[in-house]
């Protein structure tokens, strides 16, 4: 599924990471490029995660999460994904679409 089929219901699709940006460069390129912006939640280690509730303290690292905030800053749907597998586009825009 390509990012124009989300913003096509005006939405905006944003990866994070606790990466650094070189760090998150390298992966993109390993994979072809992503075709939506990757932010860093490096410094401080985490916070951003923390504060939508998805990082592992365990593992210092953000759990693999779909949250989606709408245009008031409201978390509208939020949902922890064991596997990129699990994760459906499909579905998230569905979602999307009954707001």
């Amino acid at each position: 599924m390509h990012n124009n089929a989300f913003e096509e219901v005006d939405t905006q699709v944003l990866g994070i990471s606790c990466d650094s940006k070189p760090a998150q460069s390298a992966f993109s390129g390993s994979l072809g490029g992503i075709p939506y912006p990757i932010l860093s939640d490096f410094y401080p280690h985490g916070k951003v995660s923390d504060s939508y509730g998805v990082f592992d303290e365990n593992r210092g690292t953000p759990q693999r999460a779909i949250v989606v905030v709408d245009k008031n800053g409201l978390i509208q749907f939020s949902n922890i994904y064991r596997v990129a597998t699990d994760l459906n586009p499909i579905d998230i825009l569905e979602t999307i679409k009954a707001l």
